[in-house]
């Protein structure tokens, strides 16, 4: 008996955690990419002890920011940290690209965005992304973490550098 409510609680606890991390090693790649394209990479900013978060992407006017926050040690979170903020990066290229808000999500179609979230993110996660998240910013949220977890911090640097960087004639 108690053998069931120990499996049954670890069970409802499985369903209501994250989606797993994981260490990359293209991920210090993908940081130089970002830092050689112009964007402004922080770790431990003041802001870290301040807002909770575990990174953030930002920018103002043409200067972009990714602030990464990951303490005294590094772990999977923080490498699934740089892939979620690229997929902000990226969708903030996207975005400039198009015209539309910076709000918008890369994937334009609703069906097509459901079933790509649907395929990484659990209900019980998506939910918690609506609970800490503005309403505004769902669904690119909901695209960043789904990315994180869908692609590789290479896949994402291949990604970063076709939406974001000008071809060079050579």
């Amino acid at each position: 008996m108690i053998k069931k409510l120990l499996l049954a609680a670890i069970a409802a606890t499985a369903t209501f955690m994250p989606v797993m991390a994981e260490v990359q090693p293209g991920t210090i790649s993908l940081i130089e990419t970002m830092e050689e394209s112009g964007i402004l990479v922080t770790i431990n900013h003041p802001d870290c002890q301040t807002n909770g978060a575990n990174g953030q992407y930002r920018w103002i006017g043409f200067q972009r920011e990714m602030r990464l926050c990951p303490g005294q040690t590094i772990d999977a979170d923080d490498h699934n940290t740089v892939r979620h903020e690229t997929v902000h990066a990226i969708q903030h290229c996207v975005n400039v690209a198009r015209g539309t808000h910076t709000d918008t999500p890369i994937v334009n179609d609703p069906q097509e965005f459901k079933a790509f979230v649907s395929e990484y993110l659990s209900p019980e996660y998506m939910e918690w992304i609506m609970e800490v998240y503005p309403e505004s910013q769902w669904l690119t949220e909901l695209e960043a973490f789904a990315g994180a977890e869908a692609f590789t911090a290479a896949e994402l640097e291949e990604m970063f550098l076709s939406a974001c960087m000008m071809p060079t004639d050579t």
